[in-house]
């Protein structure tokens, strides 16, 4: 029968409780009606089994069985159910109306959410599915249109929990998979027993569809993408949207794993991960060897200078006397001040090891400073070049061109009187364009911010590489960072997990 034909003896059947005003939405697990609660005076959605599941005693004992313990979660993040109820062929339940939209309506109607949005999102279902999961409860069937944005607080709310899985046995074999192909883990796909950690992989796909517009596996049917699911490995999630922040795809890419060990131990970790991914206040340790690099740039300027001075007297005397002693010197003072400034940054690289800190934390805290100040350029510079510096560097080309012919004339001057005009002129013309060239320099500076670029490509660089790991030499381990705690790998049982 069709949901349109049973519609109205379905409305019989619930008069007097409840007056159905329209269809929402019919999938493989239920039609769903938009209706009011007379008592109450508000709007539900009743979410009914199909007639054919209906019929079947198994299928209809399991619906209401699992709807009822997923009516016992109380959560803000999952749409509460209000009854679960039969009455005559018809079995349903009924629930919150969510006034808004689901994920993949979002998603499909306006492309990719922004980080920030798509993290938030994320966060609040992985909570939700910690507290079903710690509540025995596991979804089986988690996609972007079983989460919905409420309008009015844009809160993400999960639906259908517990009753994803509607079958005619106890467990979910090979002939009977039930749930949406392009979300479903490994182990879910194969008839496997699942646990939380097989909802935790389709939240991975969800956030690789939600951050990419994509999925991670297509195939012509529902087969082929159950296959890939299970044989092919994942693409990272970089590799499709290259924009997304390292610690955001790291996450995504986790949730992905085939092994279920190799993914978070629980939802709950996953979102404290994802709370982090998108946070640009590095750890003290981290900001505190930033802040230091940048009072130390004068001090490392007259170092220079100074160092300069002397290389440059000692090399004088090893001409004036090229004896053994004074080339012996020279190697001396050039060890010297290359040592002073490599110990005193060895130093600073240690203690930030001892801190717990690593390489990847202090790259990842300059990529947020460069970018937050690129956002800070760009809001008072625009992106690109200025007018005026665009002027500038005119003005300095003309008067290089200008100069160039100046010196062609002095060759030509037919008299010392005329040679010293020329001079004159050529001496206020190169000291206009060095001027120009100074203050186009300067602008580009404030704009592009060269001094961080420079740190973020240093430590990036091969050399900042050896500088890690030779201040590691010797150094107790103490665990990994603490940034990158919350996305190592933890092989964990997962307790109140159900298999299906």
């Amino acid at each position: 029968m069709t949901a349109d034909a049973i519609s109205p003896e379905f409305r019989r059947a619930l008069a007097g409780r409840y007056v159905l005003e329209r269809r929402l939405g019919r999938g493989g697990m239920g039609i769903v009606y938009l209706a009011r609660e007379l008592r109450l005076d508000r709007r539900v959605a009743i979410k009914l089994l199909p007639p054919e599941r209906a019929s079947q005693a198994a299928a209809r004992d399991r619906f209401l069985r699992e709807a009822r313990t997923a009516a016992q979660l109380s959560h803000p993040g999952i749409v509460p159910i209000f009854a679960v109820d039969e009455i005559r062929d018809f079995v349903f339940f009924v629930m919150a109306y969510v006034d808004g939209e689901t994920l993949g309506q979002r998603v499909r109607h306006g492309g990719p959410l922004g980080h920030a949005a798509a993290a938030s999102v994320l966060e609040e279902v992985a909570r939700a599915l910690a507290h079903a999961h710690a509540s025995g409860v596991v979804h089986r069937d988690v996609k972007p249109d079983n989460i919905l944005l409420e309008r009015a607080s844009g809160r993400a709310l999960v639906s259908d929990f517990g009753i994803a899985r509607v079958g005619s046995g106890p467990t979910t074999g090979p002939q009977r998979v039930v749930g949406t192909a392009a979300f479903m883990s490994p182990e879910q796909a194969t008839g496997a027993p699942v646990d939380a950690r097989s909802d935790l992989y389709s939240l991975g796909v969800v956030g690789f569809f939600v951050l990419s517009g994509r999925l991670p596996f297509e195939g012509p049917d529902e087969v082929a993408v159950l296959a890939r699911h299970v044989t092919d490995p994942p693409p990272p999630l970089a590799s499709v949207a290259s924009d997304v922040p390292p610690r955001l795809a790291q996450a995504i890419d986790r949730c992905l794993a085939k092994d279920p060990g190799a993914r978070f131990a629980s939802g709950e970790a996953l979102a404290e991960a994802l709370a982090t991914a998108l946070d640009r206040r590095a750890a003290v340790a981290v900001r505190a060897f930033v802040t230091e690099a940048r009072h130390l740039s004068t001090t490392a300027l007259l170092y220079g200078a100074a160092s300069s001075v002397t290389l440059a007297l000692t090399a004088m005397r090893v001409v004036q006397d090229p004896t053994p002693r004074a080339w012996a010197t020279l190697f001396v003072v050039a060890v010297l001040i290359t040592a002073v400034p490599l110990a005193v940054m060895i130093g600073r690289v240690r203690r930030l090891l001892q801190a717990g800190y690593g390489r990847r934390d202090l790259t990842d805290a300059l990529r947020a400073e460069l970018t937050h100040r690129w956002e800070e350029l760009a809001f008072l510079y625009g992106h690109g070049p200025s007018r005026l510096e665009r002027v500038l560097h005119g003005v300095t080309y003309t008067c290089l061109a200008i100069a160039v012919g100046i010196v062609g004339a002095v060759f030509g001057a037919p008299d010392l009187d005329h040679v010293t005009g020329i001079s004159t002129a050529f001496a206020i013309v190169s000291v206009g364009a060095i001027l120009a060239a100074l203050v186009a320099r300067r602008r580009t500076e404030l704009r592009t911010d060269p001094k961080t670029e420079r740190r973020m490509r240093f430590w990036n660089g091969r050399l900042g590489g050896w500088l890690f790991k030779i201040a590691g030499l010797r150094l107790a381990p103490r665990g990994e960072s603490p940034a990158a705690a919350a996305l190592s790998p933890v092989v964990t049982p997962v307790p109140g997990g159900r298999d299906a």
